[in-house]
C-alpha cells in the first residue's frame, strides 16, 4: 500500500507541474523564439513547387497515396530477406537519370553529389568576393581562376616540356652520381611531380613521436592502379599494359612532336616494372609496423642512399640527423637499381617522363591524353570533367585554403548542428566503451589499453582552429605557373617545419586522376580517422543534408547517416590499422599476440563471407583490400544499434514503436549507401577501392545484426543469412 500511495503522490505532482507548465506556454506563445523550434515551415515552398498536383486533391488522389504507402519497395521477385540494399533502391536505381554533365562522376552517390554541390558554391564565393572588392587578393584569386578555368596553351606547354627534355638530357649525359641526387631533388620540389619519382620525400608527423614532424621517403606511386599487372602475363593484364604503353606513345609524340624524339613508351613500362620488383629482393631486414628510421650515416653506409646530396638538392641548409621509410627492403634495392641504371636511355626516358604527365595536366589541349588512360580506361570514367566550378575548387585549395574555409564558415556554419554531433560523437563513444568493456575473447591486458585509447579519442568537428595565412605570390593567368609558384613556397615551408611541432596543412592527392584533396579542409564532404593524433575529424561539408537532419526527420535517420559514420571511425582506432598507434598517436604494439592471433581468425571470416556475396553475385572480389573498412562497418552497425536500444529506452517507448524505429533505422542505412557505378568502372572499383560496393555494405553488416535478423525473420536458406552474427567487438 505504501508504494501505491507513493506513485500516486507523484503523479499527482507531476499533474500539477504540466498545469503550470502549460500557463507558461499559453501566455508566452505570441513571443516564442523561432530559433528554438526545431521544425522548419516547408508547406508554403511544397506548394508553390506542386501547385498543379496538389490542386487536384480529391478522392482519387487520396486513393493513389494510399496505393503509394501500401506497394512494396520493388518488385515480388525482390525480397528483403535475399537482398535488403536493392530491395530498398530499387525504385532509385532504376529511375536515376545521369545527366551528360555529370557522366566526369564514376561513383555516383550522395557524397559525390554534396561534394560537387560544395565545389559550386565555392567557387561562387570567390567570384563573389571578386565582384566586391578591389584589392591586392581579389586580384591573385580573379588570376588564378582564369589560370584555372583557360589552363595552359600548347605553345607555352610545349616550350615548358623541350625545357624538361634539355634539363634531363644534362643531368643524364653525365656520370657524376651527385646529379642523380640533383635530378631527384629537383623532382620532389614540386608536389605535383614528386608523386612519380622513384623516392618521394615528404614532411610528416613522425609517426613515433607524432607532436613533430619529420622527413619521411616514400616509394614510388606506380601508374598503373592494379599492381598485379606489372607481374601478371595473363590477356587481361597484356592488354592492361598495351594501353598504358599507347598512353606514353600518345604523351611523347603530342608533347614533343611525332618523330621529334626517340623516347620508347616501353621504356617507362620496364623501369616502372624494375622499380616494383625491388619489393621482393632479400636480404634485408624490415622493422615491424614500417617504421623505419634511417640515420644519415646508415643511409649511405647500408642503403647506398645519399641522404646528404639529395637534402643539399632539396633545399635544406643542414641534412637532417635521419629519415623515416615505410621499406627498408626498398630503400636498399631500389637505390641499387637507380644508382647503376639512372643516367641509361631507358632511365632517361623515365625521368623526361615524370615531368611531361603532370605537364599534360595542365594544358587544355592535352588534358584528354591523361583522361583517356588515367580516367576512361582504369577508372571507367565515361566523360572528361569541363566543370570549372570543380577544377577552380579543387585547384585553389591549396593557394586559399584559409580564404576558402572563412568564405565557406561564414556561410554554412551551423552552431546547433555542431554542438549535435560533438554529442552525438561522445554518446557513441561511451557506448562503444561499454561494448569493449563486456567483450570477452580481448585480453585483460588489451581491453584496458583500448578503454584507454577510445576514452582520449579527439574529435574535431567542423573545421581546424588554427590556419595559417594564405600566401599572395603575384598569380597570373598561367596554371603552371601558379602551381610552381605555391609548391615552391610551400617547398620552403616543410624544409623549415622539419623537426618542429605540427599544424595543419592543406594537402592535394597528385598521384590520383581526378586529383583530390587529401588534407582536412572543412569544405570537404567527408569523416575520417587519423591514427599519429588519435582523432577523428568530421569536416563541415559532410554536416549538412542528406547526412543530418536536425529539422524534419528523426534520431533513426541521423543514426544511419552521419551516425553509422562516427561509428565507422571510432572502430578505425582499434582495427589492423589504428591499433598500431597507442593513445597519443604515436607507434607502439599494445596488443598480446594471441589477441592479435584471434583478431586475424575473425578478419578472415569476415573476408571471406565478403567475397562469398560478391560471388553469389558472380563477382570476383579479393575482400582482404579492405578489410579494415569492413570491420568498420559490421563494428558501426553494432554501436548504432545499442545506441538506439539506449535512446528506446531513455525514453520508454512502446514496443511496437521501437520495432517501428529500427526499421526506419534499417531502411535510411540501406537507402543513404545507394551508389550507381559508371558501366566500366566496376573492375578498377574492385581492385583498387579499400571500401566494398555499397551492396555488400549494406547487406553484410545487417546479415550479423541479430535485430535486424529477428525483425525480417532472417532464417537459414535465405540470402542475407550468415552463418555468424559476430559483430567483432
Amino acid at each position: 500500500m505504501a508504494k501505491t500511495k507513493s506513485k500516486k503522490s507523484i503523479k499527482n505532482k507531476t499533474r500539477k507541474k504540466f498545469k503550470i507548465t502549460q500557463g507558461l506556454i499559453k501566455r508566452k506563445d505570441s513571443s516564442i523564439d523561432p530559433k528554438c523550434v526545431s521544425l522548419k515551415p516547408f508547406q508554403a515552398k511544397f506548394e508553390k513547387q506542386f501547385s498543379k498536383s496538389l490542386i487536384k486533391s480529391n478522392q482519387s488522389f487520396k486513393k493513389k497515396i494510399a496505393t503509394q504507402l501500401l506497394q512494396q519497395f520493388a518488385p515480388t521477385r525482390l525480397n528483403p530477406k535475399n537482398d535488403f540494399y536493392n530491395y530498398i533502391n530499387y525504385t532509385w536505381l532504376k529511375n536515376l537519370e545521369v545527366s551528360d554533365k555529370q557522366k566526369y562522376i564514376v561513383q555516383f552517390d550522395d557524397f559525390r553529389l554534396v561534394q560537387d554541390h560544395v565545389y559550386q558554391e565555392l567557387d561562387q564565393h570567390i567570384m563573389d568576393y571578386i565582384k566586391s572588392n578591389k584589392n591586392r587578393l581579389s586580384t591573385e584569386l580573379k588570376n588564378f581562376r582564369t589560370s584555372v578555368v583557360n589552363m595552359n596553351t600548347k605553345g607555352d606547354s610545349g616550350k615548358l616540356a623541350l625545357k624538361h627534355v634539355d634539363y634531363v638530357n644534362e643531368m643524364c649525359n653525365s656520370n657524376d652520381e651527385n646529379k642523380l641526387w640533383q635530378l631527384l631533388g629537383h623532382i620532389n620540389n614540386d608536389e605535383m611531380i614528386a608523386s612519380s619519382a622513384p623516392f618521394v620525400w615528404s614532411i610528416a608527423p613522425n609517426e613515433k613521436q607524432s607532436a613533430n614532424y619529420c622527413s619521411y621517403i616514400y616509394p614510388h606511386s606506380f601508374a598503373i592502379l592494379d599492381i598485379n599487372v606489372y607481374f601478371d602475363k595473363s590477356p587481361y593484364a597484356n592488354n592492361y599494359k598495351s594501353e598504358f604503353r599507347k598512353h606514353c606513345k600518345k604523351l611523347f609524340d603530342t608533347l614533343l612532336g611525332k618523330g621529334k624524339h626517340n623516347f620508347n613508351p616501353n621504356d617507362v613500362l620496364d623501369v616502372e616494372t624494375e622499380l616494383i620488383n625491388t619489393y621482393d629482393c632479400k636480404g634485408v631486414m624490415e622493422t615491424k609496423g614500417n617504421y623505419n628510421k634511417v640515420t644519415k650515416n646508415e643511409a649511405m653506409e647500408k642503403y647506398g642512399f645519399n641522404w646528404e646530396e639529395l637534402t643539399k638538392a632539396l633545399g635544406y641548409k643542414t641534412t637532417p640527423s635521419f629519415f623515416v621509410t615505410s621499406s627498408l627492403e626498398y630503400l636498399k634495392c631500389a637505390t641499387t637499381l637507380m644508382k647503376e641504371k639512372w643516367n641509361s636511355e631507358k632511365w632517361k626516358t623515365y625521368w623526361v617522363w615524370i615531368f611531361l604527365r603532370q605537364i599534360a595536366r595542365v594544358t587544355r589541349d592535352w588534358e584528354e591524353i591523361t583522361y583517356k588512360f588515367h580516367g576512361e580506361f582504369q577508372r571507367g570514367q565515361e566523360k572528361i570533367n569541363y566543370s570549372d566550378s570543380v577544377s577552380a575548387s579543387l585547384y585553389m585549395s591549396v593557394p586559399f585554403n584559409t580564404f576558402l574555409t572563412n568564405q565557406y564558415l561564414k556561410n554554412h556554419k551551423n552552431p546547433k548542428a555542431l554542438l549535435y554531433v560533438k554529442t552525438l560523437c561522445e554518446d557513441l563513444k561511451i557506448v562503444f566503451m561499454r561494448i569493449i568493456k563486456r567483450n570477452k575473447w580481448l585480453s585483460p591486458k588489451t581491453k584496458k589499453y583500448a578503454l584507454l585509447k577510445l576514452k582520449n579519442i579527439e574529435f574535431v568537428i567542423g573545421h581546424m582552429a588554427k590556419l595559417r595565412e594564405d600566401p599572395l605570390l603575384g598569380y597570373t593567368t598561367n596554371l603552371y605557373d601558379n602551381m610552381k609558384k605555391i609548391h615552391t613556397w610551400r617547398h620552403k615551408k616543410f624544409i623549415e617545419l622539419d623537426g618542429k611541432p605540427t599544424i595543419d596543412i592543406p594537402l592535394m592527392d597528385w598521384s590520383s586522376y581526378p586529383v583530390k584533396m587529401a588534407g582536412n579542409q572543412a569544405y570537404v564532404v567527408n569523416a575520417s580517422y587519423t591514427p599519429a593524433k588519435n582523432s577523428i575529424f568530421i569536416n563541415l561539408g559532410y554536416i549538412q543534408k542528406p547526412f543530418i537532419d536536425m529539422d524534419e526527420r528523426g534520431i533513426e535517420y541521423n543514426l544511419a547517416n552521419i551516425g553509422f559514420t562516427i561509428g565507422h571511425e571510432l572502430s578505425h582506432a582499434l582495427d589492423d590499422w589504428g591499433s598500431k598507434y597507442d593513445d597519443k598517436g604515436n607507434l607502439y604494439d599494445w596488443w598480446t599476440p594471441k589477441d592479435k592471433k584471434i583478431f586475424k581468425k575473425m578478419q578472415n571470416e569476415v573476408t571471406s563471407q565478403y567475397t562469398e556475396f560478391a560471388k553469389r553475385d558472380k563477382i570476383i572480389y579479393d575482400a582482404a583490400i579492405g578489410i579494415g573498412e569492413n570491420v568498420a562497418d559490421i563494428s558501426a552497425m553494432a554501436i548504432v544499434d545499442e545506441y538506439l536500444r539506449d535512446f528506446q529506452e531513455k525514453n520508454n517507448t512502446l514496443p511496437a514503436i521501437r520495432s517501428l524505429s529500427y526499421e526506419a533505422l534499417y531502411t535510411y542505412y540501406a537507402f543513404q549507401m545507394k551508389q550507381q557505378l559508371a558501366t566500366n568502372a566496376l573492375a578498377a572499383q574492385l581492385k583498387t577501392n579499400p571500401h566494398a560496393l555499397d551492396k555488400y555494405r549494406t547487406n553484410i553488416p545487417l546479415s550479423r545484426s541479430q535485430i535486424f535478423r529477428a525483425l525480417f525473420n532472417i532464417k537459414k536458406g535465405d540470402k542475407m543469412w550468415w552463418n555468424n552474427t559476430n559483430t567483432i567487438w
